[in-house]
């Protein structure tokens, strides 16, 4: 009798983050750059001005209104701030968001997610009472329309945990892939053609470098109405303990979600809200900066792996590198392991983002670090790969 598959060893990035110095954490997902100084003056004033109560669910009317207008600006939808039900609700970070969506629609329901995958996407919904699949793509990151569309079938005509929706990462967490317009419209075609809500989480829209522009999905014909659309300030703005993103679509979809949020949350945290407001589009340039700024990163530092022997993925974005580590190693976990322990350096395995043994040989990076941190940790790795 053989003997039981044993599961899969899944990196805890936490747990990592918590054993690796800050000058060699490469390792969890947010922007250790210095608080925007105007952002945080104004953020000062307003608490101490003592504008610290209740708002609503919904979000600060002023910080809507900003939102609605950098959607307009970047993302060419235009959302109507006045509109009952809401068409966009400011959220306790993109994750409260993506509670009240799986609190809203998909409690006993399943969602499908492209692997590798963001953990959080599986693990909210597990945790609220659906289930995530996985829809592997190959090594090139890219999928075949028929596949996705066949899986999903499947899935939808299922018994238990039937599929209600598809969820879009561009850039993605952990790869930083952008999508491309082809991918994008085969994955609505697909979503149309089973009348699938799509989830399309878009917080790293921002640091898009190469030949694939941003698309939103809900730009594409007739996915307004089916897509709620996520995203975030803490990346962009280097806030993520504010907890502050949004979400928006059509207002009965948005509905569900804010009644939820209501009941869990009561409301997004106050004064910080009225202090992004003051300054979301006040410097028409601040995107772009942010984009070069990161892209500078990403140059310098992929050269510096690949000099090291990683083999680095082409991923059109730069908050995150995505690379198989150097030949000579094939578990990401150990390797990590021994940059931790003799470098002081730590990296995410490939494993913490897959049910697959795929990924098993490579490492998300983020790059989301001073100069100065990253430029250190390059030497700590030369020090030991060299």
């Amino acid at each position: 009798m053989s003997e039981p598959k044993q599961a899969k060893i899944r990196p805890d990035i936490r747990a990592i983050t918590r054993l690796v110095p800050p000058s060699g954490n490469l390792v969890q997902g947010q922007s250790e750059l210095p608080i925007d100084a105007r952002l945080a003056a104004e953020a000062a004033a307003i608490i101490a001005a003592s504008q610290n109560h209740y708002g609503g669910s919904e979000g600060d009317a002023n910080l809507r209104k900003a939102v609605a207008e950098k959607i307009a600006k970047y993302n060419g939808i235009a959302l109507d701030v006045d509109a009952r039900p809401f068409e966009l609700m400011i959220t306790n970070g993109g994750t409260g968001a993506l509670i009240g969506i799986t609190q809203a629609y998909l409690r006993g329901r399943s969602a499908l997610v492209f692997e590798p995958y963001y953990p959080y996407h599986r693990r909210i919904l597990e945790e609220f009472g659906g289930k995530t699949e996985a829809f592997e793509l190959d090594e090139n990151l890219t999928f075949e329309k028929d596949a996705l569309l066949a899986r999903c079938k499947e899935l939808k005509d299922r018994a238990e945990f039937p599929l209600r929706a598809i969820i879009v990462c561009s850039p993605a967490n952990p790869s930083g892939k952008v999508l491309s317009q082809t991918e994008l419209e085969a994955i609505a075609d697909v979503a149309k053609e089973l009348d699938l809500l799509v989830i399309s989480d878009e917080v790293y829209e921002h640091y898009v470098t190469g030949e694939n522009p941003h698309t939103p999905i809900a730009s594409l014909p007739d996915m307004l109405e089916r897509t709620i659309t996520v995203n975030s300030f803490s990346k962009s703005w280097n806030i993520s303990g504010w907890r502050l993103g949004y979400a928006y679509g059509k207002g009965e979809l948005i509905a569900p979600i804010n009644n939820a949020a209501n009941v869990i949350y009561v409301c997004p945290v106050t004064p910080l809200q009225a202090a992004l407001a003051k300054v979301l589009m006040a410097d028409d340039d601040y995107y772009t900066r942010l984009r070069d700024k990161f892209d500078t990163k990403r140059i310098a530092f992929s050269e510096g792996l690949k000099e090291l022997g990683f083999d680095i993925y082409n991923s059109g974005s730069a908050f995150y590198i995505w690379a198989r580590i150097p030949e000579r190693f094939d578990d990401a976990i150990a390797f990590n392991e021994m940059l931790m322990r003799d470098a002081g350096v730590g990296m995410t395995p490939g494993s913490a983002f897959a049910d697959s043994d795929t990924w098993d040989a490579h490492v998300r990076i983020c790059i989301a670090r001073e100069d100065t941190i990253l430029e250190g940790a390059m030497e700590k790795l030369k020090s030991v790969l060299a």
